[in-house]
């Protein structure tokens, strides 16, 4: 999987997290520790843009949960094989937002109920509003 990073200056700086290819175990690590590492320098928001991942596993759900109780205050480190911790901040969902989800990735945070406790977006402009 590549990572890219993007800021954009709103009112606060918004961090776009551009993910392309699968994401799943061999992976999260350095994808959660990035979006750690952009929390602390220079984005407290962040918007996770799926638009090019086919395909997410349960890791996968697992990191994009983590980033989210981290954004939202909760410190977590994660290791390779960790268990979620399933708590639960309203901060997360005002911080994190997911954007363009492919369908097999759409599917997957339905199925999960994930698509839940996440505001997804089918555009930029209107996640980037959204903080």
């Amino acid at each position: 999987m590549e990572i890219t990073i993007s800021i954009r200056q709103e009112a606060e700086p918004v961090a776009i997290m551009h993910l392309k290819g699968d994401i799943d175990a061999s992976n999260i690590v350095g994808m959660v520790n990035k979006a750690q590492e952009i929390y602390k320098n220079p984005a407290r928001n962040l918007i996770i843009d799926l638009s090019d991942v086919p395909y997410i596993s349960s890791a996968g759900l697992v990191a994009i949960h983590k980033i989210a109780l981290f954004y939202s205050g909760v410190p977590q480190e994660v290791q390779e094989n960790s268990r979620p911790d399933f708590t639960h901040s309203q901060d997360a969902r005002k911080r994190v937002k997911l954007l363009k989800p492919q369908a097999g990735v759409a599917e997957t945070l339905e199925t999960t109920g994930m698509k839940f406790f996440f505001k997804i977006f089918d555009d930029l402009e209107s996640a980037l509003k959204s903080f």
